[in-house]
């Protein structure tokens, strides 16, 4: 769920924010952005239709506040206190896990963010390839890391997006109510991972 700091709590203006993203990020993943109308989140989120104007004025808005703010919340889980892990190996099962928690625990954020944000305005748009590329960075860096340096960077990326891909479309089959829950489901994705990682070191490739 989307959340807005505040250092002094949360205002009523910050809930009604949150209460309309959150409602507007399920509709979205659901009926699609496109399909979905200011009129629809409002009665949605249980306001008035004039009242939801108040908060955000247009649609692209509301979507782009809850890229922004779910790429933060990505961003802020996958860089803490990452440095101070000096294990390579452990460092890239802390960013699968916490990457797997992130996106299973609110599903249709990340299914908003991976089949919606090409609906932003271009300028909006380029903010979240922004901070897609810093995400991808940090993973990119931590494979390296465990590589000692060795891979060559077109390598890495490859390697880099075979691991995104795996944790990012979680969306599209994962039911979080059945027997494998999330941190089981990063351990199986890391397993996977790291025991093909580990034979593309000894190959030396």
């Amino acid at each position: 769920m989307l959340k807005k700091r505040a250092s002094n709590g949360i205002s009523k203006s910050d809930k009604k924010i949150v209460t309309i993203a959150n409602t507007a990020a399920k509709l979205f993943s659901s009926k699609g952005y496109v399909a979905t109308s200011m009129e629809d989140v409002a009665a949605a989120a249980k306001i008035s239709k004039g009242s939801i104007y108040y908060y955000f004025s247009t649609k692209d808005e509301i979507l782009d506040y809850i890229l922004s703010t779910f790429m933060d919340a990505v961003l802020e889980n996958a860089g803490h206190d990452l440095q101070e892990i000096d294990d390579p190996e452990e460092r890239i099962r802390i960013i699968i896990l916490r990457h797997v928690t992130t996106y299973t625990g609110d599903m249709y954020l990340a299914k908003t963010l991976m089949q919606e944000a090409h609906n932003l305005p271009a300028a909006k748009h380029k903010k979240i390839k922004v901070k897609e590329r810093e995400y991808f960075r940090i993973v990119f860096g931590a494979l390296s890391s465990y590589l000692n340096n060795d891979a060559d960077r077109d390598r890495l990326t490859v390697l880099t997006f075979n691991l995104l891909g795996m944790c990012n479309w979680l969306f599209s089959w994962y039911d979080p109510k059945k027997s494998i829950g999330p941190e089981q489901l990063a351990r199986l994705i890391f397993d996977t991972f790291m025991n093909g990682l580990s034979g593309f070191a000894r190959k030396g490739q």
